[in-house]
């Protein structure tokens, strides 16, 4: 009677992991079709952000859905630094190097006007960003850097 007793108990105590597993799978399921995914949670990115990570398809969808693509935003420590930063889409993905991203901004109808390409021009570098950015240089844009600053932390 007591090898019943211990068989019955053993085989509790290996069916409770895979039915506590089993529950915790529908409780993240139900929450996942309303949105609230407790094992990977959505947070949508700004302009800024999707411009500073690359995501092109975000961008498209952002503009083409009335963001202000000239305004500066609030881009969360992690995704392009350690810190919070707030930059314009334009800033962003000068920061980050990326001249597809910018040319993207400029295909979706951003406006440069010389202060704006100055400033750019000056925070791009040399290999990647600047080529494409001179191919936009306004008439009466200068390269006058003084006191331009980078509105993202030293790397």
């Amino acid at each position: 009677m007591s090898g019943s007793v211990v068989s019955r108990w053993s085989s509790i105590g290996l069916a409770v992991p895979g039915c506590v597993l089993a529950a915790a799978s529908a409780l993240a399921l139900t929450l996942a079709a309303v949105d609230r995914h407790p094992m990977w949670p959505y947070t949508p990115l700004n302009l800024a952000e999707a411009a500073g990570t690359r995501d092109e398809a975000e961008v498209t969808r952002l503009v083409e859905n009335g963001a202000d693509a000239t305004a500066a935003y609030s881009v969360r420590p992690g995704l392009m630094f350690d810190v919070e930063t707030r930059l314009t889409p334009l800033e962003a993905a000068v920061a980050v190097r990326d001249p597809e991203m910018l040319a993207r901004l400029f295909d979706l109808g951003i406006p440069i006007n010389a202060t704006l390409w100055t400033r750019l021009r000056c925070l791009a570098d040399e290999r990647r960003v600047g080529p494409l950015l001179d191919t936009r240089r306004p008439a009466d844009a200068d390269m006058k850097c003084d006191g331009v600053v980078p509105p993202w932390p030293r790397q």
